[in-house]
C-alpha cells in the first residue's frame, strides 16, 4: 500500500504531465474558470491625470494665502467637461478652468479647488482657501501601471476581478478548457430515481449526486454514465466503448476491494489500463485506486461508501484537476482541536470535522460523531475535513492540527 502523501504527490506528477487545452472567452463568461497565461495591465490607470471632483483648476501660487476673509480672485477662463480632449488646453497663469469629474487635466494645472470651496461671481471665482499640490488630482498610472501582472496563470477568476480587468479594457481572458470528467456508478444494490421506494437490499444512489455536484463545483464538466451492475463483462465492455471519447478523467465508485464482486481492477486490466496503485494507508478509502487509460485518460476508483467517495473525491481528483491546470496545492487551515480522538496508527485518516473562527482570531475544531464511512449524517453540520497522519494514534484536546474546508 502507498501511503496518502505518495499517492497525491504520484498523481500530481500525472498530472504535471498533461498539456491542457486553452480557450479564450469573453470576460463576463470567465467566472469561476481557470487562468491559463499570466494577464498583465494593457494600459495604465489612470490613463490620464483627472480631476477627482468637480471644482476649479489653479496653479498653486495664484490662491497661496486665501482666506474666507481675504479671498483671491481668478478670472475663469474656460470649462472643460468629461471626456473633453485637453491637448489643446493650458492654464494661464491668474486664470481657472472649471473642471468636472473625471475630466482630464490641462496642461499648468497645479491642483483641483472643489467647488464648495469657491464662490462664483459670473467669471470671477473667489477662492476661500489656499491650495496644495496636486489637490484632488488622480494621478495617471495611479492604480495600475502598464505591464502590471492582474492575474497569474492558475488563478480562479472571481466576481470581484471583473472590474479592475474592465476598467482596464480586458475584453477577453485565456482559460484552461474545463476538464471534460465521467463517472461510473456500480452496483447491483444502486437505485438511481430518488423517487423511487426502496426495496429490501436497495440504496439509493447518493455517491452518483453528490459527485456531479462536487465535480462541477471544481470546474468540469461531467457526464455520468449508466449505472454498471456486478458484471465485469459490462464493466470491460464499457470502458472499451468510453476510452478514446475524450475524457481526461474517469471517476467510478464502487467494486473497487477485494471482494468476490468487486470487478473494478480485474475490468480495467482486461481493458488494457495500467494499474497505478490500489490501495492507500487511508482511512476512509484503502482500496483506492489509480490507473493510466489506454487512451491516454486517468481513472480514479474510488470505494462505494459515501464518505470515502467524497473523500477520494476531495483528496484525490480534486488535487488531480487542480494540478492539471497548474493551480497551487491545497494549503490546510490550522486549528486547536475541542476534543480528543483516538486511532490505531499505520492508516491516515481523515475525519468529519466543524471549524470555528473565534472573534481573537483563534480557530478551533471539533471532530464530529459519526466518522463510519457509510454515516452521512454528519455532513449536516461539518464544514471541514481533520487530517490525521498515519504515525498518530492520539489527537488531544488543545492540539492544533491540519483541517481543510469541506468543498473547494
Amino acid at each position: 500500500m502507498l501511503s496518502y502523501y505518495d499517492a497525491v504527490q504520484l498523481l500530481q506528477k500525472m498530472a504535471l504531465s498533461v498539456a491542457p487545452l486553452v480557450e479564450t472567452v469573453p470576460l463576463a463568461e470567465g467566472i469561476g474558470r481557470i487562468c491559463a497565461q499570466d494577464v498583465h495591465a494593457p494600459i495604465d490607470i489612470q490613463p490620464f491625470d483627472n480631476a477627482a471632483m468637480d471644482g476649479f483648476a489653479v496653479k498653486v501660487h495664484d490662491v497661496e494665502g486665501a482666506t474666507e476673509d481675504h479671498p483671491v480672485r481668478l478670472r475663469k477662463c474656460g470649462v472643460v467637461a468629461a471626456g473633453r480632449n485637453t491637448d489643446h488646453v493650458a492654464l494661464e497663469a491668474g486664470t481657472c478652468l472649471h473642471v468636472m469629474t473625471g475630466a482630464a487635466i490641462p496642461d499648468g494645472v497645479e491642483a483641483v479647488v472643489q467647488i464648495e470651496d469657491v464662490c462664483v461671481e459670473g467669471d470671477i471665482v473667489r477662492f476661500m482657501r489656499p491650495a496644495t499640490a496636486g489637490q484632488h488630482i488622480r494621478r495617471a498610472g495611479e492604480d495600475f501601471m502598464q505591464g502590471d501582472r492582474l492575474l497569474s496563470c492558475g488563478d480562479t477568476i472571481t466576481v470581484a476581478h471583473i472590474l479592475p480587468l474592465a476598467t482596464l479594457g480586458v475584453a477577453t481572458v485565456t482559460v484552461f478548457k474545463k476538464p471534460k470528467v465521467l463517472f461510473i456508478p456500480t452496483g447491483t444494490e444502486i437505485v438511481d430515481d430518488l423517487s423511487q421506494s426502496l426495496q429490501h437490499g436497495e440504496i439509493y444512489n447518493s455517491n452518483k449526486f453528490y459527485t456531479v455536484a462536487f465535480l462541477a463545483s471544481c470546474g468540469a464538466d461531467v457526464v455520468v454514465h449508466d449505472t454498471i451492475r456486478d458484471d465485469v463483462g459490462a464493466f470491460v465492455d464499457a470502458l472499451r466503448q468510453i476510452d478514446g471519447q475524450g475524457y481526461d478523467v474517469i471517476v467510478s465508485s464502487g467494486a473497487v476491494s477485494s471482494g468476490s464482486f468487486d470487478f473494478v481492477r480485474d475490468g480495467l486490466e482486461q481493458a488494457g489500463a495500467e494499474v497505478l496503485y490500489h490501495k492507500i494507508k487511508l482511512k476512509p478509502g484503502k482500496p483506492n485506486l489509480l490507473a493510466r487509460m489506454p487512451g491516454g485518460g486517468v481513472y480514479f476508483g474510488l470505494p462505494g461508501n459515501p464518505v470515502a467517495t467524497a473523500v477520494g473525491l476531495r483528496f484525490f481528483v480534486a488535487e488531480y484537476l487542480k494540478t492539471m491546470r497548474r493551480q497551487n496545492a491545497y494549503e490546510p487551515v490550522y486549528a486547536r482541536v475541542v476534543n480528543g480522538f483516538y486511532k490505531k496508527s499505520g492508516l491516515h485518516m481523515i475525519l468529519k470535522g466543524r471549524m470555528e473562527y473565534w472573534d481573537d482570531g483563534s480557530i478551533t475544531v471539533d471532530i464530529l460523531d459519526g466518522q463510519e464511512s457509510f454515516k452521512t449524517s454528519p455532513f449536516l453540520n461539518m464544514n471541514c475535513w481533520v487530517h490525521m497522519p498515519e504515525d498518530a494514534d492520539t489527537i488531544k484536546s488543545g492540539d492544533v492540527i491540519e483541517t481543510f474546508p469541506l468543498n473547494i
